[in-house]
């Protein structure tokens, strides 16, 4: 059973090779280390939005069954993502036990768990394995994810891409950007195909 992958380059992908390819440009324009705040800030507003226009999406449209459980998941997955950008609660709500943060992580990620025991999400997750699926995208959206924990973790590919350590956290944050905006974009052109379709079928037999 193959996955239906998309190999065709969009001028998404292109925007995204390029973003990645300038990050560590970055550290030649001899910019201020601490901006990485407003980064941070940004990464999280947009993990919101994505977060809620994922869910009210999902919400307000005509989608049922496999294809409504499925997007009730993906929603969640943006929840999961926003928490662990703030790690939890612990950059928003500091000063509370370490056992809150970890049981808001705990909830989080069981949820997505326990999911998957739905028998129409399971079907939903079916669904779309047989769909057009963006593959360069979610490549390009791979390769920032896993150049940013290199960096972060300091990795061997890090020393080819991080020559000046005072922006180790901002080329992190910078790599993030292009899997958070690639992941996006990956998600509404799915969502949205499904509920432009769906709306064509209801029309149809009206």
């Amino acid at each position: 059973m193959k996955m239906n992958l998309d190999w065709r380059w969009s001028k998404f992908s292109t925007v995204w090779l390029l973003m990645i390819l300038f990050v560590p440009w970055v550290q030649r324009l001899h910019i201020n280390p601490d901006w990485v705040m407003f980064i941070e800030q940004g990464q999280t507003f947009f993990l919101l939005f994505c977060f809620v226009f994922t869910l009210l999406s999902t919400l307000y449209s005509r989608l049922t069954g496999e294809e409504r459980a499925f997007w009730l998941w993906a929603s969640l997955w943006w929840l999961v993502l926003l928490g662990r950008d703030q790690n939890w609660g612990r950059q928003t709500f500091s000063g509370y036990s370490h056992a809150l943060y970890h049981g808001i992580a705990a909830v989080l990620i069981l949820g997505l768990i326990l999911m998957l025991l739905w028998p129409r999400l399971r079907a939903g997750i079916k669904y779309y394995y047989h769909q057009p699926f963006p593959a360069w995208n979610f490549l390009l959206a791979a390769t920032g994810f896993l150049l940013a924990d290199a960096v972060e973790r300091g990795r061997w590919i890090a020393h080819f891409i991080l020559y000046n350590p005072i922006y180790d956290d901002m080329l992190e944050e910078l790599y993030e950007c292009p899997f958070i905006l690639a992941l996006f974009t990956i998600s509404a052109a799915l969502q949205w195909r499904t509920i432009i379709g769906s709306d064509r079928k209801i029309i149809k037999a009206s």
